[in-house]
């Protein structure tokens, strides 16, 4: 086999170029957790090509979230107030 008839294998050059240049599907996604409070915390992670149509999308599914799951979710009842007497052991 000869030089002219052997296949040419691209060099690293060419395959860190191919790598940096190559187009990919956006990925978005949407992360709920529990906080301690018994809130729901809302993390919206959307990308497109066009920085206004992710803003926008985002924001769209943000408020879908937060009217699915408000921020008073995990709200106690109203807290009992407790009044605390300062004065010295003994005193009348």
């Amino acid at each position: 086999m000869t030089d002219k008839q052997r296949p040419r294998h691209p060099a690293v050059s060419d395959i860190a170029l191919a790598l940096a240049t190559r187009r990919s599907d956006p990925t978005s996604s949407v992360e709920l957790a529990l906080n301690a409070k018994g809130d729901v915390q809302i993390k919206v992670d959307v990308n497109d090509a066009d920085p206004a149509k992710a803003a926008q999308q985002a924001a769209d599914l943000f408020d879908v979230l937060r009217a699915k799951y408000p921020r008073d979710n995990g709200k106690p009842e109203r807290a009992k107030v407790v009044h605390v007497h300062n004065a010295p052991r003994g005193a009348k």
